[in-house]
């Protein structure tokens, strides 16, 4: 009984915090409107911005290198909010930290890794941490593939020498999650069905990333690609993993 109300209850955080309004995105239709342009700019605490705008102001993926050396990778909506996973990095402390978003406010899953290891996962509701929500630790799931699924936080390691971090429905990648491959390639966002969708960051083996939307494991949506020198390589609109329209 214990086992069926946890699995009930990571049901209901999944309908709730799963997926962005996609109703509420900025896509293929502004795009060709003309009303979505890309901009680099430097704010006045020196932090550098790279992302889209629509009437001036913030939308889709963003990335902002602070000053401090954090790195934050977050989605916005077409009302300018804060929608869907939220990606932070401070290579000084050997920090992650992966929250969800849904109008500017934290709601749903999130989870801190330190130094390679799990240091928290909670949930939140309305921008508070929630106690009572959903909260399955590793211990209670194990480590490794699970033929008989698993449900909540897991650390899942492949026979191929890769690995994934974060939250799992029915021993699917769910939620926010970090996926790393033997290769040193890893991706970090939204994942549905264990497939990687919404907002996420794939970071490359040559040291460039592509920071934005996903569908199906596919580039899909509003993104850009940045070298390991920071210079933005292509920024616009992909389709089936394709960069369609420039921006």
């Amino acid at each position: 009984m214990k086992k069926a109300t946890q699995i009930l209850l990571l049901l209901t955080v999944t309908m709730s915090f799963s997926q962005q309004n996609f109703g509420n995105q900025a896509g293929k239709k502004e795009v060709k409107k003309g009303l979505i342009t890309f901009e680099t700019f430097t704010n006045s605490d020196g932090a550098v911005s790279h992302g889209f705008r629509m009437d001036g102001l913030i939308v889709g993926p963003n990335m902002v290198m602070h000053a401090d050396g954090k790195t934050t990778f977050v989605n916005y909506n077409k009302d300018h909010q804060k929608d869907g996973t939220l990606i932070e990095m401070d290579k000084e402390k050997g920090t992650i930290e992966l929250y969800t978003y849904r109008k500017d406010k934290k709601e749903g899953p999130a989870f801190k890794m330190a130094n390679g290891k799990v240091e928290w996962q909670k949930q939140f509701d309305n921008d508070k941490e929630d106690l009572k929500g959903y909260k399955a630790n590793v211990v209670d799931y194990g480590y490794g593939q699970n033929p008989n699924g698993f449900n909540g936080f897991n650390i899942e390691k492949y026979d191929n020498g890769s690995y994934a971090v974060g939250y799992f429905l029915f021993s699917k990648r769910s939620f926010p999650a970090i996926q790393v491959w033997k290769s040193g390639e890893q991706y970090m966002g939204q994942h549905i069905q264990g497939l990687r969708k919404e907002f996420g960051v794939y970071f490359y083996e040559d040291g460039s990333k592509y920071v934005g939307s996903w569908d199906k494991n596919k580039k899909e949506g509003l993104g850009f690609k940045i070298d390991k020198n920071g210079n933005i390589t292509e920024k616009g609109y992909y389709e089936d993993n394709v960069l369609k329209t420039a921006l």
